[in-house]
């Protein structure tokens, strides 16, 4: 993973973190030290996603960072993928997994005839006996994280009215919805049939505090489309904003700032 300190248009200091492949970072965080805690109840960020991409990579990276001392807080099989969550000092959530292939992924149409229980199926435990053998016993001793790489996978948003933020992301963005379950109180949404690039929840915030500017936590977040014509039939959606340096900057119902390049 590569690192770049620099300061930002605001004058506060940035670090931005990413790969050699990746033509802009992955992740840019940023030091304000006036901003306000957010509120328990707070729209926002429930956790980013980084995706490696061989389940060899997970395996090395999950020794890695487990080898520098920092605590995990949760490890999943999520049928779709196989997960491991921490959050960061300032108690952002942060998720990185590796993908099964699509062959073996199951039918969201089918899981959520299924109900409560075949969603629940989807959070079984995580199998670190399998997944270390992906290793030899060479890089098990000397393991080393994001081996090939990475990229953000998914995002993961806190928000205080789902079916609100549900049609704002199908209707106007044009994502698919994957499953929606209100009695849940969280959604899935993605586009050319991945299994989520958005995860909304209620978990602890419906009917909650929606994002404010200065804040800590989730300043906003970036989707790529294939091409400037995407970009362009997209902004006709949006009257009242423009795009300025091939950006199309929005904020979503609960305050969250958004911004969809080409």
């Amino acid at each position: 993973m590569t690192k770049s300190r620099n300061t930002g248009p605001d004058g506060l200091q940035e670090v931005e973190l990413g790969f050699e492949h990746t033509p802009e970072p992955i992740l840019r965080l940023r030091h304000d030290p006036g901003a306000r805690p957010s509120p328990r109840d707070f729209a926002g960020l429930y956790h980013y996603a980084v995706l490696l991409p061989r389940r060899k990579d997970l395996a090395s990276t999950f020794l890695s960072i487990g080898n520098s001392g920092v605590a995990y807080e949760g490890f999943a099989d999520h049928t779709f993928s196989e997960a491991i969550y921490l959050h960061d000092v300032e108690r952002n959530g942060m998720e990185f997994y590796a993908d099964r292939p699509r062959a073996a992924w199951p039918d969201w149409g089918r899981m959520m005839q299924g109900g409560y229980n075949s969603f629940a199926a989807m959070n079984g435990p995580l199998d670190f006996d399998s997944l270390l053998r992906e290793l030899s016993s060479a890089e098990r001793a000397k393991p080393a994280a994001f081996l090939s790489g990475a990229r953000i996978g998914h995002m993961h948003l806190r928000v205080t009215d789902l079916e609100r933020s549900v049609r704002f992301y199908h209707e106007r963005l044009g994502l698919d919805v994957n499953a929606y379950m209100p009695d849940m109180g969280a959604a899935f949404l993605s586009v050319g049939g991945y299994h989520h690039h958005l995860g909304l929840n209620t978990w602890h915030s419906k009917g909650g505090s929606a994002h404010r500017d200065g804040e800590a936590g989730l300043e906003g977040f970036r989707m790529i489309l294939p091409s400037r014509p995407a970009l362009d039939a997209l902004s006709s959606q949006f009257p009242t904003s423009r795009v300025k340096d091939g950006i199309l900057r929005l904020s979503d119902p609960d305050g969250i700032r958004i911004e969809i390049a080409a």
